[in-house]
């Protein structure tokens, strides 16, 4: 779970920039792309970070529920 743990703080540093009307760090943008696919044009970078953080945590339940089975 280590890997989920570092995209989750890297999306929260992303929606930290945005909150604070900062750019944020195109190495955090590309590893959410990474796991999560292209931002799409239709939503915005604090909606995108929010949606990678809402993959990983449905994913983590995922290994959870099997692990626990």
């Amino acid at each position: 779970m280590h890997h989920t743990s570092n995209l989750l703080e890297t999306a929260q540093r992303v929606l930290k920039a945005v909150s604070n009307k900062c750019s944020a760090d195109p190495g955090d943008v590309e590893a959410l792309v990474k796991f999560a696919g292209p931002l799409p044009d239709v939503i915005g970078l604090d909606e995108f970070a929010c949606t990678v953080i809402q993959k990983v945590l449905r994913e983590r339940a995922e290994v959870l529920r099997f692990s626990q089975a």
